[in-house]
C-alpha cells in the first residue's frame, strides 16, 4: 500500500496555522520546528502534513503566550510516551500559572480603572468628599498597580 505525501507552500502553511510566513521562517531558524524540506526545482519550502501538524501545535501554544523554549520542549516530548506526557503536563502547568498571574494583573488593572472612573465622576459632579473617600478606600489598588508596573519591568 503506497502513501503519498501532500506538500504545501509556505503561504498554505501560514493560512492553515494562522502564523505569518515570517514567523514560520523564524521558528524554523531557531529550531522550534524541524527544518522544512525544499522543493528541488525552486528551493522553496515544501511543508508536509506532519510539518503542518507540528506548526498547528506551535500556533496554539504561541496563542497562549508560552515561551519559545517551552514550545520547543513540548514538540520534543510528543513522542516520548508516559515520561513525555509527564513533561507535557509540567510545561502546561507552568503555562497555566503564567496565565493565572496575567489574569490577576488584568483584574487589578480593571479595578484601578473602575476606581479612577468613580473618582473622576465624583470630581466632575463636585462631590469632593466622595472623591477623597474613594482615594482613601482604594489605596491598596494603587499600591498593587504600582507593584505591577515595577514588577513588569526587567524582572525576567
Amino acid at each position: 500500500m503506497s502513501t503519498t505525501t501532500t506538500w504545501h507552500t509556505i503561504r498554505e502553511a501560514s493560512l492553515i496555522s494562522g502564523l505569518p510566513e515570517s514567523t514560520l521562517r523564524y521558528y524554523e531558524q531557531i529550531g522550534i520546528i524541524d527544518p522544512i524540506a525544499r522543493d528541488p526545482s525552486s528551493g522553496h519550502r515544501a511543508y508536509s502534513d506532519d510539518d503542518l501538524e507540528a506548526i498547528s501545535i506551535v500556533s496554539c501554544l504561541s496563542a497562549t503566550g508560552m515561551p519559545l523554549e517551552s514550545m520547543r520542549a513540548y514538540l520534543r516530548n510528543r513522542f516520548d510516551g508516559p515520561e513525555g506526557a509527564r513533561r507535557q503536563m509540567e510545561l502546561l502547568d507552568a503555562q497555566s500559572l503564567r496565565l493565572a498571574a496575567k489574569a490577576e494583573s488584568i483584574r487589578m488593572q480593571q479595578a484601578y480603572v473602575s476606581f479612577k472612573t468613580l473618582y473622576w465622576r465624583a470630581v466632575a459632579e463636585g462631590r469632593e468628599e466622595d472623591a477623597e473617600r474613594l482615594l482613601e478606600e482604594n489605596r491598596d489598588i494603587v499600591e498593587k498597580i504600582k507593584r505591577l508596573q515595577i514588577g513588569g519591568k526587567g524582572d525576567r
